[in-house]
């Protein structure tokens, strides 16, 4: 099937905008597949940490202290060492829901899988971890969105990052 891209441009500020009327994303077999948004990386600045979420296939969108969600594999912020972070996941799309225990490397659950405080239910949940963070250069967590009825991939039940 081809592709039709329908354009504009708003002359009075300059900004390109592109509105796909149809994608490569249409086909059957990509089904549930999300379109990935950009992983924000605030720079890290002196006495930071660098915080990562690891996001199970980019089935979640995270964000991270109130900034922009992404569904980037990894999505990281600068945050000060000593503090609490905030990260709410929400699933990527209706393909998707919050998984069981989605949650690795936060406080709940003194870092094991974590259920998250859930508000909502299905595709419209969002679920809210917290993380002190160290004083070392870089931190992980990891968050699993995953399909309802947990299949054909079930959210991992060890934490994945290194």
């Amino acid at each position: 099937m081809k592709s039709l891209n329908l354009s504009f441009v708003v002359m009075a500020v300059g900004i390109g905008i592109g509105i796909p009327a149809c994608g490569s994303g249409d086909s059957p077999s990509e089904y549930g597949t999300p379109t990935p948004t950009p992983a924000p990386v605030a720079p890290a600045s002196s006495g930071g940490t660098t915080l990562t979420v690891m996001n199970f296939l980019n089935w979640c969108s995270v964000a991270i202290n109130g900034g922009t969600a992404s569904t980037g594999a990894t999505v990281s912020a600068s945050v000060p060492a000593g503090s609490m972070a905030t990260v709410v996941a929400t699933p990527a799309n209706s393909a998707f829901q919050i998984g069981t225990n989605p949650w690795f490397g936060v406080d709940q659950n003194d870092g094991g899988a974590a259920p998250g405080t859930d508000v909502g239910s299905g595709t419209s949940e969002t679920s809210t971890a917290v993380v002190t963070i160290g004083t070392g250069a870089t931190q992980c967590v990891s968050v699993c969105c995953q399909e309802p009825g947990n299949s054909p991939l079930p959210c991992p039940a060890t934490n994945p990052c290194p």
